[in-house]
């Protein structure tokens, strides 16, 4: 059985092996432009709301305040959750504030984007729309910065078991990560996404990327130590690094000969090495923190607080010959901009003493001069300054000396779970640009710490801006003429945006099956069809063009054009969305899918996307196509004990009073392997299984082709909460132990 499309469109140009080579080029482009940019892939959209009617009980107030995130600890460390703003005291520049409203915000929840995002338009909006979803946690945004040109070997070595432990044992279900690097090398992969094989995938193409100098002998000079010479003239140690070379090379004169020309060439030795290391060590650390800043950039969008770990070994942040102190005031004033609480943790693991390695000071007998046995403690603190100021100065943490990073990781997700959001209305010129000092702390209560960012944002005033469709006015000069994009244009930028679009709710599901041919991709999309209500014309019938591509990290793309037609139907539910759907054929490899639509009636656009493994059915073993799912309202005439015909559910949510359906095709069964196939359901929640179906055996007696065989069961939702959830389902043949696994993440509200 295969749950049926509800298909209320009409298709009037069917798939293209490649659409035109304007598509192809720009989709090329996307992918290209991905290697340094994060994006939202495949988090189940939550299902909009329509319009609120003029009687609904909508309380605005239009202020100008400043947010401020902040968090409350005792001496112990322990968060402290519940305090009454009458507890709170603000002073800006020792001046006593008034605080207008403050409110605890559980990180990732539901209500935690409104919050967030209200205040920051300087609006606080309350209406039923908001508070419509019984949902309490929508995920929380993490991303790992992973600056591997400051990583060693080991350090990196270290960096890849712990994001492996953190995406299979200690994230929770509905939380979006991202592992970004500063020298790109994860490219198309550094999205947003909660799909284990993306970010399995990630970890996996992290390498040295590491670029020392490439100095074979044994005197050793560090960036921390070629900025001491170059930016501050250190003599001693500059004595020190030429008689360690003079000592190296033995540049010892012959009898009678003059020294001075032995010396000079380990002084233009030293000189040169000095030069080299520390301008490489500034064209790195600038790279690192403008790679560091655009990311912040791209993530403006994102809704609620976001949580970055910086990973590194550390860097030099000298004002002397360098920008990378203006660089780290630009990246903490845009983390106050975007909402981002940055936790630096240093990588290198529990400090140790290099004088005593012999691989780094390997220096002979009585070179050992008190000049380097001061290097260490005083570089290690050089090094970790930049992350001390990017963790301050955002309202995080630098976690350094550890030799456990995922117990740094969990430290720091806990300690951000819970946070306060605090907002006061600036008076001066000083506290509207933002340069006021900011104090907050708990009346009468010395022992408790409140941590907060040292950076705060001012909204500005938004600009007027047109409304009509297709329009991008110029940054550079407010009059200056909009630039009116073409329709085809406009559909490739939906197609390719960051993130997804929303003015049409679109919803995308893709899951593959095996066919004679190989895999099929099937796409089920839908438009939520309230959003076609607010259309003068709601009796016309509505062209949408819709645009796609599976984009895979090598750059293959396959696309797919469709011309949909939209006519309304009065008999018709109007609660049911526009469903429609398209099959492509893919080679197995992991792919990114994405859906652009746009009405051309009012040049609405809406967008959609999702990672899909697409594996090598051909192959001899046990395997199992996608989960394919679908909603059975209960009560319901549709009864469990048929398969009978429902639509596929695209967003993947579920109202906890319906039954979940779901449906699957074992494969290659009969290759050696007797039909004695037992399938086991479990539904977990953040790694944690609250529900285990019976084993069932596939039934097989009517069946005359073995190789590919359906099965589908339901699942009863009204056991658990709201929230975010994961479908496991297991195939085993009990003859030869061989199993097949697939997964699918859904939400009940």
């Amino acid at each position: 059985m295969l749950c049926r499309y509800d298909i209320t469109v009409i298709r009037r140009i069917e798939l293209t092996s490649f659409a035109s080579s304007a598509l192809r080029g720009s989709l090329l482009l996307i992918a290209l432009c991905f290697s340094g940019l994060v994006a939202n892939a495949q988090q189940p959209t939550a299902k909009p709301q329509p319009p609120v009617s003029q009687s609904s009980d909508v309380v605005r107030i239009n202020t100008e305040l400043v947010q401020t995130d902040l968090m409350v600890f005792d001496k112990t460390g322990h968060l402290v959750d519940g305090l009454l703003p009458e507890q709170f005291e603000v002073r800006v520049d020792g001046k006593p504030e008034t605080i207008h409203f403050l409110e605890s915000v559980k990180a990732g929840s539901a209500q935690e984007a409104a919050q967030v995002t209200t205040t920051r338009q300087g609006d606080r909006v309350s209406t039923p729309a908001q508070s419509g979803t019984n949902l309490s946690n929508k995920g929380r945004v993490i991303l790992f910065f992973i600056d591997d040109v400051h990583l060693t070997t080991q350090s990196l070595g270290r960096t890849r078991q712990a994001l492996m432990e953190f995406v299979d044992k200690r994230r929770h279900d509905g939380d979006q990560i991202a592992i970004v690097s500063t020298s790109g090398q994860i490219g198309f992969l550094q999205q947003l996404t909660d799909n284990d094989a993306v970010l399995h995938e990630a970890i996996g193409r992290l390498s040295y990327k590491r670029n020392p100098e490439t100095y074979a002998g044994r005197t050793v000079i560090t960036d921390y130590q070629a900025n001491q010479v170059a930016e501050h003239n250190d003599r001693d140690l500059f004595n020190y690094l030429v008689s360690s070379t003079i000592n190296e090379y033995q540049l010892v004169p012959a009898k009678g000969g003059d020294p001075r020309g032995l010396s000079q060439l380990a002084v233009n030795n030293v000189r040169n090495r000095v030069r080299q290391i520390n301008g490489q060590a500034k064209a790195v650390t600038s790279d690192t923190l403008d790679v560091l800043l655009s990311l912040m950039r791209s993530s403006s969008k994102l809704s609620g607080r976001k949580l970055v770990f910086f990973v590194s070994d550390g860097f030099i942040s000298d004002n002397r010959g360098s920008n990378a102190v203006t660089m780290l005031k630009q990246v903490t004033q845009m983390a106050a901009r975007v909402g981002i609480v940055v936790y630096t943790m240093e990588a290198g693991g529990i400090y140790s003493d290099p004088a005593v390695d012999a691989g780094r000071n390997n220096f002979p007998d009585g070179m050992a001069s008190g000049t380097s046995a001061r290097m260490p403690s005083t570089e290690s603190s050089a090094m970790r300054e930049p992350l001390r100021i990017l963790a301050d100065d955002t309202g995080g943490r630098a976690l350094v000396n550890s030799n456990s990073i995922p117990s740094s990781i969990q430290q720091a997700l806990d300690e951000t779970s819970p946070y306060y959001l605090l907002a006061w209305r600036p008076d001066t010129a000083a506290e509207r640009t933002g340069k006021a000092r900011l104090k907050v702390v708990i009346k009468n209560r010395p022992d408790l710490r409140v941590r907060l960012r040292n950076n705060y944002y001012v909204p500005e005033k938004p600009a007027a801006q047109s409304e009509q469709p297709g329009t991008i006015t110029a940054d550079s000069a407010a009059d200056s003429a909009p630039v009116v994009n073409s329709p085809e244009v406009e559909l490739l930028e939906a197609l390719g945006s960051l993130y997804p679009r929303h003015t049409l709710p679109t919803s995308l599901s893709a899951g593959y099956l095996n066919s004679d041919q190989g895999p099929v991709l099937r796409l089920s999309m839908q438009i939520e069809r309230w959003a076609f209500a607010s259309d003068p014309l709601l009796d016309a019938k509505k062209e949408v063009d819709v645009v796609g591509a599976a984009i895979d990290d090598r750059g293959m793309i396959v696309t797919f054009k469709q011309l949909l037609t939209v006519v309304s139907n009065p008999t018709q539910d109007q609660v049911l969305p526009v469903m429609w759907n398209q099959q492509l054929r893919l080679a197995p490899g992991l792919y990114q899918v994405r859906v652009a639509v746009r009405e051309r009636n009012t040049g609405r656009t809406g967008s959609a996307q999702q990672w899909i493994q697409v594996p090598d059915l051909s192959r001899a073993s046990l395997q199992m196509s996608s989960l394919f799912v679908a909603e059975r309202k209960a009560p319901s005439t549709e009864q469990a004990t048929g398969p009978g015909s429902l639509p596929v559910n695209i967003n993947l949510r579920f109202a906890r009073s319906s039954v979940l359906r779901y449906q699957t095709y074992i494969y290659n069964v009969a290759n050696g392997i007797a039909p004695d196939i037992e399938i086991q359901a479990r539904v977990l929640q953040d790694g944690k299984t609250l529900i285990t179906m019976p084993a069932r055996k596939l039934p097989t007696d009517s069946m005359k082709d073995h190789a590919s065989m359906p099965y589908w069961a339901e699942l009863s939702l009204s056991a658990l909460a709201p929230g975010h959830y994961r479908l496991e389902l297991t195939a085993t043949a009990r003859t030869t132990k061989s199993s097949a696994i697939q997964t699918l993440r859904f939400v009940v509200e």
